[in-house]
């Protein structure tokens, strides 16, 4: 299709065109909307400006006629012949601001919307957002809102554009491109933003075979995954060195109907061994694999006699190691008789809300409200740990592994049942179906938080080892999950730190300003702030520190401040009403007891309060006492700040 037979489409569409006439190469065209900009309309010359094949601000048929010239003898010398077919299409160039609106068609995501600073800038500062093609009103708002180009829909330097203006525009762009589900890529720019609208200055079409559309692709009337009865561990060992025996140990809390099966029989904490599937009476619902990869298909069967309906495959050695042809065989079970599958190669499941835990991972963890589903074990481990530390509770642990079957949209929907999750962190390295994790956030009654590797061309190489699975385009992943609502991370323990504390303003006390400086800078580099204090709290500060403390926030109490001095200003702090974080900065100081001053944080205060330990051996007794408490506290200024 030509430029000015999509011109003649767009506008049975509404679309705003600015005035344009096509006529053939050796034509003289009646032309009265100068100035004008002058393009070839060829099949053989794709990208005009690489063949010299545009050219701008044309004021008079004269000068028409000598850029035609110009034109035709640059395709010339890049060994391009022209014919009958060929034709000149002049387009009026009209005062705005230049906008880009475009269409992609992405393997993961689909088709998209990609809206931003259009012209020739539009490589230069890569100023753009990306807006699902199912995005409704509100959502296309929010992303056009994280560009820069936007501050003209909010009266920057005069600009009195309406953002619905916008809004309408990606509207029509989207019906178009649903009406046209042959077209696989789509180009205005510029569009120009005038009073009248935006109007379309150039555009370019491309068609193709149309890929399977994959939304509402998921499968429907799956069985509760979090629902669990009678489970069911194959492959318990009693050499505490070997994963059936740390899962069978975590799993051992649970109140449910628990069977160990491991060939060789005998008794494991107290529980017997079955030595076969078969010896265990009545149906099995939910089942955790932990043998060797080339018998997992056989055991699958066995279960699935049994009413299976949860399966959680710890086994390695599938698709990672390059075994696709077995988790093709896992999947088509799975689906022929609709049962869940978890993995494999992950670490395995947890649901507080039936204590039961059917990980490797550390035991004694506390339950709580956050969700934590991740595609790598390791990762899923590693935080395990740190929440242990922390005295952070989980409601549900997913390690997905390969996500053979389940992905992470299926999940965000059952997790949105579980009256127990009020939060879903997820560690993901890659997206299968983006149309529908896009479509279950949107829907999601929990606020959702994501870290997302793969972001560089060596991690998606890692990732793809790893899991198998492909991560798309991290500028992509990034602006449409902003877009539908979730938040992105840029530190991973964010994933921990973050769902029970939305934070805005933040009080600092310390007994040292310099590292109380790095920290405000922290601060602001995340976008948040600093609480101001009023007359009154300055002066109920002033009346229990010394004359010469810092008067502002950072709050700073001086370097000889003791525990009671922390004490005393905590006191009048955790008072303060627009406050929703305090930090208790500590440096090791000749006077300072930081285990006193710790030992604080025991209180209830009514407020968040997190300890700061800057410092090596003189901190230790501190930190330990922390740790053993499972009280969150940070080792430095960026760790403290990084999750927020």
């Amino acid at each position: 299709m030509t430029e000015s037979q999509l011109y003649d489409t767009l506008k049975s569409y509404g679309f705003l065109i600015t005035p344009y006439c096509s006529f053939g190469l050796t034509e003289t065209p009646s032309i009265d909307f100068f100035p004008v900009a002058l393009k070839i309309e060829s099949e053989k010359v794709i990208h005009k400006s690489d063949f010299g094949a545009v050219k701008l601000n044309i004021n008079s048929m004269q000068a028409l006629e000598k850029a035609k010239e110009e034109i035709i003898a640059n395709i010339s010398a890049k060994e391009v012949v022209l014919d009958a077919t060929d034709r000149f299409i002049a387009t009026q160039m009209v005062s705005g601001i230049e906008l880009y609106v475009g269409l992609v068609d992405d393997d993961i995501f689909g088709k998209t919307v990609v809206f931003g600073m259009g012209g020739v800038f539009l490589e230069l500062y890569k100023d753009v957002c990306y807006i699902d093609l199912y995005a409704d009103n509100a959502e296309i708002r929010h992303a056009i809102g994280l560009t820069k180009i936007s501050k003209v829909f909010e009266g920057f330097r005069g600009f009195d554009f309406s953002i619905e203006m916008a809004v309408e525009f990606i509207r029509s762009f989207q019906n178009f491109a649903k009406a046209n589900p042959d077209i696989i890529e789509l180009d205005f720019n510029p569009v120009i933003l005038t009073k009248a609208g935006l109007k379309i200055a150039d555009a370019r079409i491309k068609k193709g075979e149309q890929k399977p559309e994959k939304l509402g692709t998921l499968r429907t009337n799956r069985p509760p995954f979090f629902s669990n009865q009678r489970v069911v561990l194959i492959g318990v060992s009693s050499d505490t060195t070997k994963v059936g025996y740390s899962i069978a140990k975590n799993s051992l809390r649970y109140g449910g109907e628990l069977f160990f099966v491991n060939a060789k029989g005998g008794e494991l904490f107290g529980k017997q061994l079955y030595t076969n599937i078969a010896h265990i009476e009545g149906n099995i619902d939910t089942a955790v694999i932990m043998i060797p990869s080339k018998r997992v298909t056989e055991s699958i069967k066995e279960l699935i006699e049994r009413n299976l309906q949860n399966l959680i495959i710890i086994s390695a050695g599938f698709k990672e190691a390059g075994d696709n042809e077995a988790e093709r065989i896992i999947l088509s079970l799975s689906q022929q008789h609709n049962f869940n599958v978890i993995g494999p190669n992950c670490l395995g499941y947890l649901n507080s809300t039936e204590n039961l835990n059917l990980t490797f991972g550390i035991g004694g963890l506390k339950n709580g409200k956050l969700a934590l589903l991740s595609q790598s074990g390791a990762v899923l481990s590693a935080l395990m740990d740190k929440a242990y530390d922390a005295g952070i509770g989980f409601s549900h642990l997913v390690s997905c592994g390969n996500m053979v079957d389940l992905d992470f949209a299926e999940m965000i929907d059952m997790l949105n049942h579980e009256e127990m999750c009020e939060y879903i962190s997820i560690y993901a390295e890659g997206i299968q179906n983006g149309k529908e994790f896009l479509r279950a956030i949107r829907e999601s009654k929990k606020k959702i938080y994501i870290f997302k590797t793969g972001k560089s061309i060596e991690s998606k190489k890692a990732a793809f080892s790893h899991t198998g699975n492909l991560s798309g385009n991290y500028a992509m992943f990034k602006g449409l999950i902003e877009s539908v609502g979730a938040k992105i991370e840029k530190n991973i323990e964010a994933l921990l730190f973050n769902p029970s504390n939305e934070v805005n303003s933040i009080l600092i006390v310390t007994n040292a300003g310099g590292p109380a400086t790095i920290l405000t800078d922290y601060l602001i580099d995340q976008d948040k702030t600093l609480y101001t204090l009023s007359e009154d709290e300055l002066q109920a500060l002033n009346k229990v520190l010394p004359p010469h403390w810092s008067k502002n926030n950072p709050v700073d109490i001086i370097g000889d401040a003791m525990a009671n001095r922390y004490e005393k200003t905590l006191e009048v702090v955790t008072k303060f009403k627009g406050v929703d974080l305090i930090y208790l900065l500590i440096t090791p100081q000749c006077m300072t007891d930081s285990l006193a001053i710790v030992q604080l944080c025991e209180r209830e205060w009514g407020k968040k309060i997190y300890p700061i330990l800057l410092g090596g051996h003189e901190m230790e007794e501190a930190k330990e006492y922390l740790r053993i408490r499972q009280k969150l506290f940070f080792k430095t200024l960026q760790s403290a700040t990084s999750f927020l």
